[in-house]
This record gives C-alpha cells, structure tokens and sequence, in this order.
C-alpha cells in the first residue's frame, strides 16, 4: 500500500499567507547570510552539519543537535535553515 499521499490546497486567509511569507523571508535571509559566510565555515564545517537560524551559524554533530541549538538560541526564528 502506497501511504505517500499528495495533498494540494489553497491557503486564503490573509493572516496565514502573511504568516508563511514572513517565514520564507527569514529563511532567505539565512540562506544568503550562509551564501556570503560559507567560506567561515569550512574547513571545520566538512563532514557536519550546519544550521543557520537568525543569520548565525552552528556547527553540530548530528542534524537532531543542529535543529536543537537553532530552536534553543533562536526560538523567534521559524525559517532556520
């Protein structure tokens, strides 16, 4: 049985399209933060993984840590990347 299922809607009301906007924004600005500081990064970046959340990066072992510090340290910020 196939449980990947593909649901498509439209979202209408004004309040959660300013919501998902203002997210995306944020997430631009951290994947151009990361985009102008990936060089910072490496060589200790290499073989990690990378959170940007609030136009700052962290360096983690594992992906769960990396989610983990960008919801600790910055919580506001919805579009972490």
């Amino acid at each position: 049985m196939n449980d990947n299922n593909v649901v498509i809607g439209e979202i209408t009301d004004p309040a959660e399209c300013a919501r998902i906007h203002a997210r995306i924004k944020r997430a631009e600005r951290n994947l151009d933060w990361l985009s102008g500081h990936w060089s910072d990064l490496m060589p200790q970046a290499r073989g990690k993984f990378v959170v940007v959340a609030a136009q700052q990066a962290h360096i983690a072992e594992s992906s769960e840590e990396a989610w983990a510090w960008a919801k600790t340290v910055h919580p506001e910020d919805d579009g972490a990347i």
